[in-house]
């Protein structure tokens, strides 16, 4: 009867260190779920804010940190605009100062390596080139794709929706 119960009480032990062990599992891979939701969201949000910001006094640097928060497709189409923008900014003397209003996780994939997120976001925009003309508001709202790539989260597509 000893002997049972020793057996019995031992099975019991592995029993319950087991299901701490799976309970242990399933908080620590919702944990990394929650934080992969989190950076994918503010990843997005990093690259609009570099979007929406442009400054002539140091456009380079914008340019660099838009480039530094894309990858893939969004970060070879910025690459090939960045002539383009710098020329403009430059040319106008223009400074752009965005603000993010939202952001918001639409969709993770199941591996958690691609996530799509919702942005809403506002810039004012003025020139100091001597014109009198007031400042301009734009408005931004965009779908992004971000990847995780070596462990961090970049755009890889921007796509501007109504």
């Amino acid at each position: 009867m000893r002997r049972a119960l020793t057996v019995g009480l031992v099975l019991l032990v592995a029993v319950l260190a087991l299901a701490v062990q799976q309970l242990a599992r399933a908080r620590n891979d919702a944990l990394a779920a929650a934080e992969d939701r989190e950076m994918a969201v503010r990843a997005a949000a990093a690259h609009a804010v570099s979007l929406m910001s442009i400054d002539h006094r140091r456009i380079d640097d914008d340019i660099k940190r838009a480039l530094a928060t894309s990858t893939g497709p969004e970060r070879a189409q910025y690459a090939a605009g960045q002539a383009a923008l710098k020329a403009a900014t430059l040319k106008n003397k223009a400074v752009q100062t965005g603000v993010l209003r939202a952001s918001a996780l639409a969709s993770l994939d199941g591996d958690r390596r691609t996530a799509q997120v919702l942005i809403v976001g506002d810039a004012v925009i003025h020139w100091e080139d001597g014109r009198k003309a007031h400042p301009e508001e734009r408005f931004f709202r965009w779908r992004m794709d971000v990847t995780k790539a070596s462990g961090l989260w970049l755009v890889s597509r921007a796509e501007l929706v109504q």
